[in-house]
């Protein structure tokens, strides 16, 4: 899978033949048919080696085959086989091997092609199986789409969520709060989640010491868990979060007296895959996002909405950063700001873009600027595509909503102007409030400024700081401001 960038993978099982003389007994035929780089024929050889990595320039994002490779092999001949290779460079792969086998029944053991239709149908029908209204979680994250999203999965199970955008944020909260658990991201500029939860252990007055803490990452790879355990974290969920798999962790580390599991299905209620808006449908089609496992990664259509129009507004500011940090040549915030705009893009749908920033950002990991310089201008031109396609569905009149406070010809109400004294005052409250977490006075000085209209070199700011308050992105408030 890692070797193919593009057409398919096929896994193939057969019965190859029977044995002469032996009714019960057949050779097993196993194949892995690819269509990806292939192997050149001099590089046959070093298959096989365990260390040896085949095109290492060429193949930087891809482990190599290690120890696998090896082992498999080891293991075939002990029972009698080998596993043989078929390749032409350039056009892909067939890795396969024979194995005698026993048959102990001949009766089918079951319909895969409806057990698959029957998975098929099953999505999009997640329904919580907990509320724990008395619980408290803390999500780090320097990714909001990701928080937002964080949010969205648990939103029915009525846990209480704080969320932080940096390591130093979370231990902030963290040494001021008792939570029944706290999930980190791995990485993120500055203190990254392994250098945060070491500090957190580290401070004996800290009331979260014992507390379970789940890291957060897009990076999972083998041995991952057992880094993580080594690290000091509990356990581990890969990005995009699985709803299932985060519910399962809920229910596993929260303490049983804070989750009530019973009566949560309602009897009789079947819940039906999400009906597409007629805006979204305009989507189907196009490859490139995959919208089925948008909402998958989303929990719901009505999460994955306000998710895709989050990364509608969002990404010029995120490519404008990424680009700042490739003309700077500040290759370790580059490498960052592509990994966490790989986490937004694949909880989108967007796949193959969420594969390319992943490339870019394994080659920032191994400082090839050769490779990032490359291939940085095509994910920037592809990544601006993706809005492109996205006008259709967030029609640039509608993506912020009307101007708040502005006098409209349609309402035909004249607004007094706000003047420049209410401005300062209005900013430095706003920027106040946003510094604590005041969601609360945030919004009644919105209500406030519904009264007037704001002066025209103020606009543009105005509606950037109502985007940052719907998606309570305090930290870009303050920045605005």
């Amino acid at each position: 899978v890692k070797d193919t960038d593009k057409g398919s993978v096929t896994f193939r099982i057969k019965r190859d033949t029977s044995i002469p003389g032996d009714a019960d007994r057949v050779m097993f035929r196993v194949a892995v048919i690819d269509t990806g780089i292939g192997i050149k024929e001099e590089d046959m050889e070093k298959l096989f080696s365990k260390f040896d990595r085949i095109e290492e320039k060429r193949n930087r994002n891809i482990e190599g085959t290690g120890l696998g490779m090896s082992i498999t092999k080891s293991l075939l001949e002990m029972m009698g086989s080998e596993l043989k290779v078929e390749s032409e460079y350039g056009k892909g792969s067939t890795f396969y091997f024979l194995l005698e086998q026993k048959v102990v029944a001949w009766d089918e053991l079951g319909d895969y092609e409806q057990s698959h239709r029957e998975q098929l149908k099953n999505r999009g029908k997640y329904k919580e199986r907990l509320k724990a209204p008395d619980a408290r979680i803390l999500v780090v994250d320097d990714n909001t789409m990701n928080l937002a999203v964080f949010k969205s999965l648990v939103k029915q199970t009525l846990i209480q969520i704080d969320t932080a955008e940096s390591g130093d944020e979370g231990l902030e909260l963290a040494a001021e709060t008792k939570y029944d658990m706290i999930f980190l991201d791995h990485m993120m500029p500055g203190k990254d989640g392994i250098e945060t939860l070491k500090e957190l252990k580290a401070c004996s007055g800290n009331p979260n010491i014992n507390v379970p803490v789940i890291c957060l990452t897009a990076n999972a790879i083998s041995g991952a868990r057992e880094q993580y355990i080594t690290a000091g974290f509990i356990d581990y969920l890969t990005k995009p979060i699985d709803p299932d798999k985060l519910e399962e962790m809920l229910i596993k580390y929260l303490p049983d007296e804070k989750i009530n599991k019973g009566d949560n299905e309602e009897k009789g209620d079947e819940v039906v895959a999400p009906t597409l808006p007629s805006e979204l449908k305009q989507l189907e089609g196009q490859n490139i996002i995959d919208i089925n496992e948008g909402i998958d990664n989303n929990g719901s259509l009505e999460a994955y909405l306000m998710i895709l129009k989050m990364l509608y507004d969002l990404v010029d500011d995120k490519l404008d950063e990424i680009n700042g940090f490739y003309e700077d040549e500040d290759i370790d915030d580059y490498t960052i700001k592509v990994h966490a705009l790989k986490s937004s893009l694949r909880v989108v749908g967007a796949a193959a873009m969420g594969e390319e920033a992943q490339s870019l950002e394994n080659a920032g990991k191994e400082g090839d600027i050769v490779f990032i310089k490359e291939h940085h201008q095509d994910f920037v031109n592809n990544v601006r595509s993706l809005k492109e396609v996205l006008v259709g569905v967030f029609e640039p009149e509608n993506a912020h909503g009307k101007t708040e406070g502005r006098a409209s010809e349609e309402e035909g109400v004249m607004k007094r102007e706000a003047d420049q004294d209410l401005m300062d005052m209005v900013f430095a409250e706003l920027k106040s409030a946003a510094e604590n977490y005041d969601e609360d006075t945030i919004q009644g000085i919105i209500e406030e400024m519904e009264d007037y209209s704001i002066p025209e070199a103020y606009v543009a700011i105005w509606e950037e700081l109502m985007i940052a308050v719907k998606y309570f992105d305090y930290a870009k408030i303050s920045e605005l401001l």
